[in-house]
């Protein structure tokens, strides 16, 4: 199994089918399709199914997408930090949508100080930049807890409460704090991260809570509040992030959330070191 046929795999995926994919490689469709036919042989699996218009990926073929993806980034990042080992230092940044206002200080101020030191920013969820700061995609990175890390070093950058966010109406007007008893009455949106933290703050008092919906993506819970169909528990923080929504602070409780910056627990490159003592000169964090 070859890069190339990865590449080749990766692109039929993309496009929806051979002929499409061929022509956005700049190549014809038979040596395309033959590409694919040897690797199916090679790993002895059918990965798709071809249909008139579309293709329909099997399980095998799902697999081999999420693992080639992977596979793929990590050789584009290896490939450029070759290239420009003797021109520049690359900082490969994770960061979460609440953080990227946070850190973009920090980033002016590093990049005025270090102009020769580039960046490489990674957006996602917590949890999918915990998965690519263990598998070394990234330097360093942003995280909401509650997390479990493998072998890593955190700082807190921020912390702050909890609120319940909702469309305007939800709850009576003229609120501003909302109970947990107010709270178990209604449908709540959770990210995955926030369900035995939420549930626990409950039981504490007696209660129980009906989670309507969970999800990865704090911005999903927002917007799922957004149509009605529930309130979502979130980080203050993320009021900001969409007006039509109210944010209640919730009572009889002290439910909060850290921005961490976190790094793996290991030998660091040196622009690593300098970004971390940047920040800790900023920020006065405390390992």
């Amino acid at each position: 199994m070859e890069i190339k046929q990865l590449e080749y795999f990766r692109a039929i995926v993309d496009e929806g089918n051979v002929s499409a994919a061929a022509r956005a490689l700049h190549m014809t469709q038979p040596p395309l399709s033959y590409q694919m036919k040897m690797l199916e042989e090679e790993l002895q699996v059918q990965l798709f199914i071809r249909g008139t218009k579309r293709i329909t990926l099997t399980e095998a073929g799902k697999v081999l997408y999420a693992r080639a993806t992977s596979l793929l980034t990590v050789a584009d990042i290896t490939k450029r930090e070759v290239i420009k080992a003797s021109q520049s230092a690359t900082l490969h940044i994770g960061l979460t949508p609440s953080s990227v206002s946070i850190m973009s200080d920090y980033l002016v101020r590093f990049a005025s100080k270090y102009p020769d030191i580039h960046f490489d920013i990674h957006e996602g969820s917590t949890f999918a930049l915990k998965n690519e700061l263990e598998n070394g995609l990234v330097d360093i990175t942003t995280l909401r807890t509650p997390i479990v890390l493998n072998e890593c070093n955190t700082s807190v950058l921020l912390q702050e409460n909890l609120v319940a966010m909702a469309i305007p109406g939800f709850f009576d007007i003229g609120y501003t704090n909302i109970s947990l008893k107010e709270l178990s009455q209604k449908s709540l949106i959770l990210s995955h991260r926030y369900r035995k933290y939420v549930i626990s703050a409950f039981e504490d008092n007696g209660l129980t809570c009906d989670i309507y919906c969970e999800c990865e993506d704090a911005r999903t819970a927002m917007t799922l509040a957004e149509h009605g169909l529930g309130v979502a528990i979130l980080p203050s923080s993320m009021r900001e992030l969409n007006p039509r929504l109210y944010a209640y602070s919730i009572k009889d409780t002290n439910l909060s959330t850290e921005i961490l910056l976190a790094w793996r627990d290991e030998r660091i490159p040196v622009e690593v070191e300098k970004f971390l003592s940047e920040v800790t000169c900023s920020h006065h964090l405390n390992p």
